[in-house]
């Protein structure tokens, strides 16, 4: 998992948002794929915080790190992005 500052936080929502919503919470091989419907940052502690990605399915919430999620995905990955912002 992740940690990002606040300003790490909403960085990665915002350009993750387009590239994951729409596409399989769950792993590539599972038969039943949730479709993620949102990002949500959630703060851990004092300028700690992570990302989880969101699916809703018939009323259930399931939640994944943005950090699992990407690296099963052809998206630019969380380490690359993280050094290309703080540069």
């Amino acid at each position: 998992m992740t940690i990002f500052t606040k300003k790490e936080a909403d960085s990665a929502i915002k350009y993750y948002s387009e590239k994951v919503i729409g596409k399989p919470i769950t792993k590539p091989d599972n038969s039943n794929p949730f479709l993620i419907s949102s990002l949500e940052i959630t703060k851990l502690k004092e300028d700690e915080y992570t990302v989880y990605c969101l699916s809703k399915y018939i009323g259930n919430i399931f939640r994944r790190n943005l950090d699992e999620v990407i690296t099963e995905l052809d998206i630019l990955p969380l380490e690359e992005f993280l050094s290309n912002l703080n540069q």
